[in-house]
């Protein structure tokens, strides 16, 4: 379940972090689920936009940003990228995930995770946190 912030400005009703960042994703996309806390790399989001490009079709956002009780919750790692914005879990049906991580290597992502039975590939930018 998930609880909104609205926010009226003239005759549009904005949603929290409802905002574009680059022409293809918005703040929102990368927000955690459980608590709508955000935390997005820039490097991530132009990597991104670059891989949507060069793709051609829309990318969507599985997971993006995780807080620590949330990151528990779906067994990420202790020290995963997703808790400092520089991860994102993309959805990509198995037979699309080949192309799509090739496409990622070419952006510059540095560690790019296929999960063909769950659906989605992970990409991180890399660095330290």
């Amino acid at each position: 379940r998930r609880t909104y912030l609205f926010l009226k400005r003239g005759a549009r009703i904005l949603k929290l972090n409802d905002f574009q960042l680059t022409e293809h994703f918005n703040l929102a996309e990368f927000q955690c689920p459980c608590c709508l806390t955000v935390k997005v790399s820039p490097q991530l989001v132009l990597m991104l936009e670059e891989v949507r490009k060069r793709w051609g079709k829309p990318l969507i956002v599985h997971s993006g940003f995780r807080c620590e009780p949330h990151n528990k919750e779906v067994g990420g790692v202790k020290f995963s990228l997703h808790r400092h914005g520089r991860a994102a879990d993309i959805r990509a049906a198995a037979s699309e995930q080949e192309s799509l991580r090739s496409l990622a290597a070419e952006a510059g992502f540095a560690k790019v995770i296929m999960y063909k039975d769950r659906g989605f590939i992970h990409l991180e930018t890399g660095g330290n946190c």
